[in-house]
């Protein structure tokens, strides 16, 4: 089993194992540059991490090529070309794959296709809650689908652009409900089910739909990412 990693460095005390998005992040402290004993010491829970993920993509029928704008299939079309562009009519997208301002340029127009799209979704919500947020941002957030702040303020993942509209409607109404609860307690749950009564199977969905979304949004970069394999089969658990 080969598993994708990279090492980052931080002033922390003790190594730690992170998983973010399809690579495991190997957290060292300083002066520490080998990692493979955390890894020999973590192989269990890699192993397990890694399967889930895997199962993920497959339940989700993740393609290796293409993307998907609320959950419809686009094509991806790798050409030199000086300007990108996003074919609604054809579902199409055209980029140079080596030029990084190309893809800044289609994520802006991604960001702008859903903030059309949630804006609508949050006033009808909001209405429906009782309670309004100040401000909704729209950032690549590493791992969660969207946050509450004190300051009344959500911000959502820029991957729901990939997600069929039930499922956005989803994470809105959930992120909007923490503005009355802060906390995963019976309370918020009982506003969840009022809305969506099958919020279980939704909760369910929306793992498959992280790792489905990631691989989407690798999709639009082919450049090669200096990325570790880890040989898990290699490495000997045993504590010592």
């Amino acid at each position: 089993m080969e598993i994708p990693y990279r090492i980052e460095h931080r002033n922390v005390k003790y190594p730690r194992l992170e998983f973010k998005g399809l690579k495991l992040l190997v957290i060292l402290p300083p002066g520490i540059t080998e990692p493979s004993e955390i890894i020999r010491k973590r192989k269990t829970w890699i192993e397990k991490k890694w399967n889930v993920i895997q199962e993920a993509i497959k339940q989700a029928g993740t393609p290796k090529d293409g993307f998907m704008i609320f959950g419809e299939p686009y094509s991806i079309e790798y050409v030199k070309t000086d300007n990108p562009t996003m074919d609604h009519v054809q579902k199409r997208i055209k980029l140079d794959p080596e030029n990084p301002k190309q893809q800044k340029l289609i994520l802006k127009e991604l960001k702008t296709l859903l903030k059309q799209k949630i804006q609508p979704i949050i006033e009808e919500y909001a209405k429906k809650i009782g309670f309004r947020p100040n401000k909704a941002f729209i950032k690549r957030q590493q791992t969660k689908w969207g946050s509450c702040s004190i300051k009344r303020n959500i911000t959502l993942n820029l991957k729901l652009v990939c997600l069929p509209e039930q499922t956005i409607k989803y994470i809105i109404y959930h992120e909007l409900a923490h503005l009355k609860h802060k906390r995963h307690d019976e309370a918020f749950w009982q506003i969840i089910s009022q809305e969506f009564p099958d919020y279980k199977q939704q909760e369910k969905k929306l793992l498959e739909f992280w790792f489905h979304t990631e691989m989407l949004f690798q999709n639009l970069s082919k450049q090669q990412l200096n990325i570790c394999q880890v040989k898990i089969q290699n490495f000997n658990v045993s504590e010592r």
